[in-house]
């Protein structure tokens, strides 16, 4: 615990400051399940809307299965052989580990989206459509609402394990928390080990209350289990 009493190493001037990894570690995870969610919500969209049946090829329901396939793919994939893959084209950069991020958010966002809308009671969607609401409008005042509950379990599960896999970040070059972790096992400095431990488990512990706190409100006393 000496090193996160060590006031110098909170100290904004000096080099490899505790606040300064802290925000590059929220900076990796805020990028990537920003881009993560830009990419599966209109994926899941396209998946759970029905088509009539007389348009069975253009059914959009066809394509989920081979969809999570991949991205269950995607997600099996370890990190740091993600990562050494990605080396020779985005060599040493943010990119190099955000991009494995990213991928890894798919499985969890597309399906807990997914089971969202089709959680969705038809009734209320009938109600709105007998209110004269068109599809768009069905989608934002009706269905988007009532699915925001468990669209924010899933991002609950993604980002306690973006921050967690963030840590890896060093190994490419770019410092966040895990400088901590990785410095102190090459110098057997095993404060610096606890030190980066402890902070990464309370940024995810925080961050996961955070969005069970925006869960809770947007549930309303419903209970809601991510689809996992």
């Amino acid at each position: 615990m000496s090193y996160l009493l060590n006031g110098s190493n909170w100290a904004l001037s000096q080099p490899m400051n505790i606040p300064s990894l802290i925000l590059a570690q929220l900076s990796i995870t805020l990028v990537s399940v920003v881009i993560g969610l830009a990419i599966a919500f209109p994926l899941a969209l396209f998946v759970s809307i029905s088509r009539p049946s007389y348009q069975p090829i253009l059914n959009p329901a066809t394509y989920y299965a081979p969809l999570v396939g991949v991205t269950g793919v995607l997600y099996t994939i370890p990190s740091l052989a993600f990562m050494a893959f990605l080396v020779p084209w985005t060599g040493f950069s943010p990119a190099t580990i955000i991009i494995p991020l990213v991928a890894y958010t798919q499985l969890v966002l597309i399906r807990n989206i997914v089971a969202a809308r089709r959680a969705v009671d038809p009734t209320l969607v009938d109600v709105g459509r007998a209110m004269g609401m068109n599809g768009a409008q069905l989608q934002r005042y009706v269905v988007l609402p009532l699915s925001l509950p468990l669209i924010v379990a899933g991002l609950r599960v993604v980002t306690v394990t973006t921050i967690g896999i963030a840590t890896f970040a060093p190994l490419i070059g770019v410092e966040d928390i895990g400088t901590l972790i990785f410095q102190g096992f090459n110098f057997s400095y095993n404060d610096q080990i606890l030190a980066g431990v402890i902070v990464v488990s309370v940024l995810a512990i925080a961050a996961d209350l955070l969005l069970l706190a925006v869960q809770r409100l947007l549930s309303r006393g419903r209970q809601i289990v991510p689809a996992t």
